[in-house]
């Protein structure tokens, strides 16, 4: 087969559906099949062309400012990004399925154009379905039914839409009407033989973050926990993986060290050498991280919020604690991790079970087998 791939961000980005297509597609050519991916150069350094594991990689013109200091998207810059990738993909021979990553809206739409333009089946994969989010997360409020209503223009678009969670597939089926028919779960995964190579040793009072410090992340919500339970465990530490606009908010915090973002090996280093993982985010598709957390034997904190699938992930997999979206909740969970070792055990032995049906091969065979049943 064929595929291509038009998506915002991809390696060497660091962020969640970077990771998924990087993970997907590049075993996806080790099976043999041919993967474009086209995508945006966030940085002028980057090549515009050139091979990552196995995966034809071409780069839009320099769109620096794509990403706003405020972690939302340039309008403008996205339209460049749509009408390059139109282009882009158009210029190159056909293809069996074009694959387009649901966010942001307007490069899905353009995939759909082209693949009426060339009759090629569409596959849309949505990390997630915002709905009425559009209100916390758009500058001006006023905007956030357009917003709406373009994104469930967006679920009308594929031949079949891939959701990462069954809490993303349920929001697409009862908030914007999708068809259940049109949709395949297929879910986040890890490199299961990666975190099996990486050795680490344990710290006991050692908190873990890992992700890009958005303001729906809630990393503030973290630190005034952090804050809460540093006069009864005077030697804990804070250890936040990643970066991004809130960043700003750990300078000069005492027993907090702040490592940016990091390779795989570090990553999995950090992970296991935690005595818990915290992920305060308010909104995710599913989490790639909380997966990781449970591959290192972790256990997890997240917050319960509408539209987390982290905390649906958490009550499947019975390895870590969903606790209210506050400060005073999360803290709660760490004095419970921090001071009781039989939970702490056996929620780590549940995670380490359960990860197992997660690893990336599974997961590329899934995707695979979806666009197989175009054919």
């Amino acid at each position: 087969m064929k595929i291509a791939v038009v998506t915002e961000t991809f390696h060497p980005f660091k962020g969640g559906s970077a990771k998924r297509y990087h993970e997907v597609f590049k075993r996806i050519v080790r099976m043999g099949h041919d993967v474009e991916l086209h995508t945006v150069k966030l940085r002028v350094d980057w090549p515009e062309e050139e091979r990552v594991d196995g995966i034809r990689v071409f780069r839009s013109m320099p769109l620096e400012n794509f990403i706003t200091k405020t972690g939302f998207r340039d309008v403008m810059q996205v339209i460049r990004f749509t009408s390059w990738a139109f282009s882009s993909v158009l210029q190159n021979d056909g293809v069996d399925v074009v694959e387009a990553n649901h966010c942001p809206i307007f490069p899905s739409m353009g995939s759909w154009f082209l693949s009426k333009l060339r009759s090629e089946p569409l596959c849309v994969t949505f990390h997630e379905a915002w709905h009425s989010e559009w209100y916390r997360y758009v500058p001006q409020r006023l905007l956030a039914p357009l917003g709406i209503a373009l994104e469930g223009l967006t679920t009308r678009l594929p031949d079949v839409a891939i959701a990462v969670s069954e809490m993303t597939a349920d929001r697409l089926m009862h908030l914007f009407g999708l068809a259940k028919g049109k949709i395949r779960v297929i879910p986040n995964g890890v490199d299961l033989q990666l975190f099996e190579s990486v050795k680490a040793q344990r710290k006991r009072h050692r908190i873990v973050f890992v992700g890009r410090l958005n303001p729906h992340k809630k990393i503030e919500w973290l630190l005034g926990a952090f804050e809460r339970i540093r006069d009864d465990f005077p030697d804990a530490t804070l250890e936040v993986v990643g970066d991004g606009v809130m960043k700003s908010k750990l300078a000069s915090k005492d027993g907090i060290v702040c490592r940016g973002p990091v390779d795989d090996m570090e990553l999995v280093g950090a992970l296991k050498s935690a005595w818990v993982y915290v992920l305060p985010s308010i909104r995710e598709g599913q989490s790639i991280t909380t997966l990781e957390a449970m591959a290192a034997g972790t256990p997890q904190i997240v917050v319960d919020a509408p539209g987390n699938a982290a905390a649906e992930l958490i009550r499947l997999s019975g390895s870590g604690m969903v606790v209210a979206p506050s400060p005073k909740g999360i803290e709660y969970g760490l004095r419970t991790l921090l001071t009781r070792d039989d939970v702490w055990q056996e929620l780590r032995s549940k995670g380490l079970e359960f990860v197992q049906k997660y690893d990336w091969e599974r997961i590329s065979e899934a995707y695979l087998s979806s666009y197989q049943s175009f054919l």
